[in-house]
C-alpha cells in the first residue's frame, strides 16, 4: 500500500513556508543573499526574489532599494504587501504552495541525466522555447537538476530552486513543445522529488491559481494544496523618485 504525507500536518508547526522566500534566504541560501538592513534578496543571477520580516512600506522599500533601474523583484507574501509609490507594480498574481503528500519513487529510466554547469547554454536555450518562470543563468546553482536529452537536445528538465528548512522547491519544470505529451514533466518530477526524500527533505512547488492543466497534473503526482500566497511584481523605473 502506498504511502501517504499529510502535508496540513507538515506545515503545522513550520508556518514560516507561509514567507518561503525569507526562510531561504536567512538559512540554507544565505550565501546567495544580498541584504539591507530588514529586506533580503537573491543576487539577481541566482533569482528575481526577494522578502522580508513583514511587508509594510517600509520593509518593502528596503528589499526594493537593492534594485537597479528597470530589474525586477518578485515577493510572495500570505498578504497583498504595500508597495512605495516610487516603485510600479508590474505583475500580481495568486500562487498555490503545493507540499508533496506521498512517497516518490526514483526512476531507473537511463534517459534522465543529471546537469550541470556546461549544460546552462542548453538549458537557457529549452527555457527561451517553454517560459516555465524565473531562470537566471546561475539558477542551477541553487540546487540539484535534471533533464532528458534526445539526439543530443535537452528536451525536457526540472530541478532544485528555493530551500526552506526541510522544505525543497521543485521549479523549472518545462518540455520542448515538439516532445510534449509523453509524460517527461511527470517523470523527471517524481525523481527529482524521490531524491528530495531520500535526503530528508520534503518538496513542495508553486504553482499560478490559473495554471489548472498544472495544478491537475501536480495533483495526480501526488501533491496537495498547503496555502495561497500573493504574489507581487515590482521595478524602479529609470528617473522615478
Amino acid at each position: 500500500m502506498e504511502s501517504t504525507i499529510d502535508p496540513a500536518a507538515e506545515i503545522e508547526s513550520e508556518d514560516y513556508m507561509g514567507n518561503v522566500i525569507w526562510a531561504a534566504l536567512s538559512g540554507a541560501h544565505a550565501s546567495l543573499a544580498q541584504s539591507n538592513e530588514n529586506g533580503l534578496r537573491y543576487k539577481p543571477e541566482f533569482a528575481p526574489f526577494g522578502a522580508a520580516q513583514d511587508y509594510s512600506e517600509s520593509s518593502v522599500a528596503q528589499i526594493a532599494r537593492m534594485l537597479h533601474a528597470d530589474e525586477r523583484l518578485t515577493l510572495f507574501t500570505q498578504h497583498k504587501p504595500t508597495i512605495p509609490a516610487r516603485y510600479e507594480i508590474v505583475r500580481e498574481a495568486t500562487v498555490i504552495q503545493m507540499i508533496g503528500a506521498r512517497e516518490f519513487a526514483a526512476s531507473s529510466d537511463k534517459a534522465i541525466v543529471e546537469l550541470g554547469k556546461e549544460d546552462v547554454p542548453s538549458m537557457m536555450r529549452l527555457v527561451e522555447k517553454t517560459d516555465p518562470g524565473p531562470f537566471k543563468e546561475r539558477t542551477p546553482e541553487m540546487g540539484r537538476f535534471i533533464g532528458v536529452r534526445e539526439r543530443g537536445q535537452l528536451v525536457a528538465m526540472s530541478g532544485e530552486r528555493m530551500v526552506a528548512g526541510k522544505y525543497v522547491e521543485v521549479s523549472a519544470v518545462c518540455t520542448h513543445p515538439d516532445w510534449r505529451g509523453q509524460g517527461l514533466a511527470g517523470k523527471l518530477m517524481e525523481h527529482l522529488a524521490a531524491g528530495i526524500q531520500h535526503r530528508g527533505g520534503v518538496p513542495f512547488l508553486h504553482v499560478f491559481s490559473t495554471n489548472t492543466s498544472a495544478i491537475r497534473l501536480y495533483k495526480q503526482l501526488g501533491y496537495r494544496r498547503a496555502r495561497e500566497l500573493h504574489l507581487t511584481g515590482i521595478v524602479v523605473r529609470a528617473g522615478m523618485g
